[in-house]
């Protein structure tokens, strides 16, 4: 890869992260940070440290919104001052410095007890409290004896395989939290396990059961490693129409912003590719076939979705430049197709005003 192409794609990829940033922070109240989205090839997962298995969604699954339910049927009755109550005294929790632990122990108590309006607002509360506690919770796995325990093990370990005490509590703790595992470079870090979020999804609303399987999506199988693509195009097509459809369907969600820049996250890598995994091949700057080929699926099986339209705009162009997303100059550098270029510019504009455009229809 030439240094210009490396700067131009490194430049974008630092857009999409920064998207999954934003997407992870914005909770009603506006406050924390957070990985997912983390959503996000910036949110990432491994295989659960927990020796008990959570109650997650297929790596390859993307949620499909189940509309609007006023109620859910299987959520106790419940008396409105006393479903108040019980979020009261989880959001007091909250500010009062409980752990991640103390917080889902709470959870798994109150949220049985409370109306789905007040059981989402406890998720909520869970989904940015993870935004804004993450570095926190790696507290516990920053001792070095306990990296050097983790390391000397084959991953992906659970609990169990632990024979170390002071790992094994570390890693306890952390999971506890509804945390996971994640390994790179050398250490062991914790990302949020979103699917644990799932066993509420009997007590919540219809809206919140889809945005926790929309979040749970990339927790339970990251899009992204190390600058590159490890989940295939079709499946990242399928999370950028799972979250254009959350936003569709919930249009005045308070959930929305978040989803919508997780969608434009996948729109990017998507449509631009990643420093590692583009969508043109590395010697001959042409458009690779398997890219191609999911395009041409995902006009043909969604034609009305954003998704689609933004894939059609860049085969046709793509038509006329003859697969060239790049061009090489006299020394082999890459050199920008000006149709492709300005497509490139203004994909994260188009595709949030097509966003927009449909949810806005859909009210």
């Amino acid at each position: 890869m030439t240094s210009t192409l490396t700067k131009t794609l490194l430049s974008l990829a630092s857009a999409a992260v920064l998207a999954g940033m934003l997407a992870g922070c914005s909770d009603n109240d506006g406050n924390g940070n957070g990985n997912s989205a983390s959503p996000s090839s910036s949110a990432s997962s491994s295989p659960s440290a927990s020796s008990s298995s959570s109650a997650t969604s297929s790596p390859s699954a993307s949620p499909t919104p189940s509309g609007p339910a006023p109620t859910q049927s299987s959520a106790p009755s419940q008396d409105d001052g006393d479903s108040a109550a019980l979020l009261a005294a989880f959001q007091a929790k909250v500010k009062a410095g409980a752990s991640a632990s103390e917080l889902n122990k709470l959870l798994d108590d109150s949220i049985p007890k409370a109306k789905p309006e007040d059981a989402d607002e406890m998720i909520r509360e869970m989904i940015a409290y993870y935004d804004s506690h993450l570095q926190d919770a790696g507290k516990p796995l920053e001792a070095q004896d306990v990296q050097q325990s983790l390391l000397k093990l084959k991953w992906p370990f659970t609990v169990n395989d632990i024979k170390d005490e002071k790992a094994r509590k570390a890693v306890e703790e952390v999971t506890a939290g509804g945390y996971k595992l994640e390994t790179a470079e050398g250490s062991f870090f914790p990302v949020v396990d979103y699917g644990k979020l799932k066993r509420f999804d009997d007590q919540v609303s219809a809206e919140m059961k889809d945005y926790v399987a929309l979040l749970a999506t990339e927790s339970d199988a990251k899009t992204a490693s190390d600058g590159a693509l490890v989940i295939s195009w079709d499946e990242l097509a399928k999370r950028a129409l799972a979250a254009e459809t959350f936003v569709k369907t919930y249009s005045d969600s308070k959930e929305k912003d978040a989803a919508e820049q997780r969608f434009l996250l996948y729109m990017n890598d998507y449509l631009v590719g990643l420093p590692n995994t583009p969508i043109f091949d590395f010697d001959t700057f042409k458009f690779k076939a398997e890219v191609k080929t999911s395009y041409e699926k995902v006009i043909s099986e969604h034609p009305d979705s954003a998704v689609a339209t933004m894939a059609k705009e860049l085969l046709d162009i793509l038509q006329k430049t003859n697969g060239a997303v790049f061009t090489k100059g006299k020394n082999g550098q890459q050199v920008d197709v000006p149709e492709v270029k300005t497509f490139r510019d203004n994909l994260q504009k188009e595709a949030a005003s097509l966003l927009s455009s449909s949810a806005n229809a859909n009210k």
